[in-house]
């Protein structure tokens, strides 16, 4: 009975809605399409034709932040009228977070005079609740907490914000700031257009209009008629240094240097994003000094793309990141007076300073981190791609750029005297060569040179321009490629070895020394000097010192001994072959001291240093593997 009756007035009330239809348009067969247009495209028109229809308004960014904080000013008033200072304690939070929202929106360093009004009505406020101690006393216990939380937070924000309340005291009248260039051009790209479907036409000429407005801001056409469709921030980036070389300041490019160095590192920064700015803003850099330290800055971000321990960075990402280093060495290689520091805080306005200037310039930067950071992404992108697969292979034929990379910094610092960093670096290019044979060192000194022969007919043959290399203006300081490109070999690898580890050995920690000498032995051992590696081992003294040592230390000498005792194999040294591989495998866990991966038992339990030694960043690559 219930569904009965329900559809029965369900029925009514649709028989009356359809008189009432009749009365106000009409007949029915009158009224039926035009109730039709609501959801037909086609009879859009009609319906926007509605005088009692709202048009949709266009409101930017801006105007939507700014409504947001006059909202919240009222709403202070509001709670100051009941005396709610808990209320006007949460009120003063979100104001202070509507301010960041509107300063990034504005890009302006000027506060907005809606949030000094706020400021001054609740100092004044708080200055009569303080003065009223009658009802101060009457206040709750939370309401009096409140107060007195309030009574901190405004005194400590207030200082930063003096001559801005000062001045609004003394013309509290003022009219609001114009919107300046920036501020128009910020709203036309991040505005919100809502407009009335009606008024858009399928093929209009001022569409075609709109679209070749836009092919005009992209920034030129390239060969073929495509261009690249840029992103808001992008074109903002074009409109804001798309003028005169001449009238673009240091103080302009450093000011939005500033502005990204500040948000890295927040949520819902892009990565990317920050690293194409920073790229952008190394074309614009007005002296050698400032486009080194973009450069820096311009690395670390491209390190961030990766914020994952796993993974490693991206191919494409970690090639660009090797140019950009080798660009920071052609400008210290030929402007010599530029020198790289990460102990010394320079001076606010230390890259101001231009190519003429004959005195010191210090730029904060680290090589030797960059260098060591760009070696372990491209050891754990081999640890990470699967061996089989060609992407594998194709991986490996990037070795000669790290090695030229290495080269470079070290001829570099080896140049301006700091050997300690000299020998870090030494050290990364010992670990490149020691396992290599002969054979291999040859193949590798052959594909450095087929390489350099592809690029080079490359370029020749690509005449193409690029799309990000042709947006925006010239690059305003050019720097010649000053360092070499290709790395330059030995005859063979015994001759690099020892002027490697000699430089190691002088100038060397105890670390540093331990390994190479490590290195050292393993490269005389596959060469089949048996007698020479045994005699470096004993005179080192390392079997008695490695239990103290890191583990990717011991993991070498687990190595060197292993291959010590293969080499004594081949030449004949049974007994002495035996005496360095028995206590490898005497306890059944030969695959994890040689990192080559995990060994299976059902009897034995790992302890936790164990348990490390067998995680996959300490495993050795695939192509590092014996069996």
């Amino acid at each position: 009975m219930i569904l009965e009756c329900s559809g029965d007035s369900d029925t009514e009330e649709e028989e009356s809605d359809y008189e009432d239809g009749v009365e106000r348009g009409g007949s029915a067969g009158e009224s039926a399409p035009h109730a039709g247009s609501r959801y037909l495209q086609a009879n859009a028109s009609d319906d926007s034709d509605d005088p009692d229809g709202q048009l949709r308004v266009v409101r930017s960014a801006k105007d939507k932040r700014f409504e947001e904080m006059s909202s919240t000013v009222d709403q202070m008033k509001n709670a100051m009228k009941i005396n709610d200072w808990v209320s006007l304690q949460e009120i003063f939070d979100k104001m202070n977070k509507q301010l960041e929202k509107v300063m990034r929106v504005t890009e302006s360093d000027k506060v907005p005079t809606l949030y000094i009004k706020g400021l001054v009505l609740l100092e004044d406020f708080l200055s009569q609740a303080l003065a009223n101690k009658d009802a101060k006393k009457k206040m709750s216990s939370s309401n009096a907490k409140a107060l007195n939380s309030m009574k901190q937070k405004l005194k400590k924000n207030d200082k930063q914000y003096e001559e801005e309340i000062n001045m609004y005291r003394e013309h509290p009248e003022s009219e609001e700031e114009e919107p300046s260039d920036d501020d128009i051009e910020k709203e036309a790209d991040d505005s919100e257009v809502e407009e009335d479907p009606s008024k858009i036409a399928i093929g209009s000429d001022s569409g075609e209009d709109d679209y070749k407005e836009d092919r005009d801001d992209i920034g030129g056409e390239v060969s073929g008629g495509w261009e690249k469709k840029m992103s808001k921030k992008d074109k903002l980036m074009d409109k804001r240094f798309k003028k005169d070389p001449s009238e673009i300041t240091w103080d302009t490019v450093n000011k939005k240097f500033k502005e990204i160095v500040a948000v890295r590192g927040r949520k819902r920064t892009g990565r990317l994003e920050q690293v194409e700015q920073l790229t952008f803003l190394t074309r614009v850099a007005k002296t050698p000094a400032q486009k080194l330290e973009i450069l820096f800055s311009l690395v670390s971000a491209q390190f961030d793309v990766n914020p994952s321990l796993s993974g490693h960075m991206p191919i494409n990402v970690w090639k660009k990141c090797a140019q950009n280093i080798l660009s920071i060495l052609d400008i210290l290689v030929q402007h010599s007076n530029i020198v790289v520091d990460d102990v010394v805080e320079p001076e606010e306005n230390e890259t101001q300073k231009g190519a003429d200037y004959m005195g010191k310039i210090q730029v904060w930067g680290n090589l030797v981190a960059f260098l060591e950071r760009i070696g372990v992404e491209f050891f754990k992108s081999l640890q990470c791609i699967d061996p089989h697969a060609r992407e594998y292979v194709e991986r490996l034929r990037d070795e000669p750029l790290f090695l030229v990379l290495a080269q470079n910094v070290q001829d570099y610092f080896e140049r301006v005297g700091d050997f300690k960093a000299a020998v870090k670096v030494a050290l990364r290019r010992v670990e490149l060569i020691y396992y290599k044979p002969q054979e291999v060192y040859d193949a590798m000194k052959n594909l450095a040179e087929q390489t350099e022969d592809t690029e080079n007919g490359e370029s020749e043959a690509s005449e193409e321009p690029r799309v990000e290399e042709s947006r925006g203006p010239p690059a305003f300081v050019v720097t010649p490629e000053v360092v070499s490109r290709k790395p330059t070999f030995s005859e063979n690898s015994r001759t690099l070895m020892d002027v490697l580890v000699s430089l190691i050995y002088n100038y060397g920690d105890e670390r540093t020394k331990a390994r190479a000498m490590l290195c050292d032995i393993y490269h005389h051992v596959i060469l089949d000097e048996f007698s020479t590696a045994r005699e470096l081992l004993l005179m080192s003294h390392l079997q008695d010192n490695v239990q103290h040592m890191d583990i990717s230390t011991q993991i070498l000498f687990n190595r060197a001994m292993a291959q010590l005792g293969l080499c004594a194999f081949r030449v004949g040294l049974i007994s002495e072959g035996h005496g360095c591989l028995s206590e490898l495998y005497s306890g059944g866990r030969v695959k994890e001291l040689l990192a080559q991966g995990v060994s299976q038992s059902r009897y034995h339990e790992k302890t936790p240093e164990q348990n490390y030694c067998v995680q996959r960043k300490n495993w050795k690559c695939f192509y590092l593997h014996w069996w």
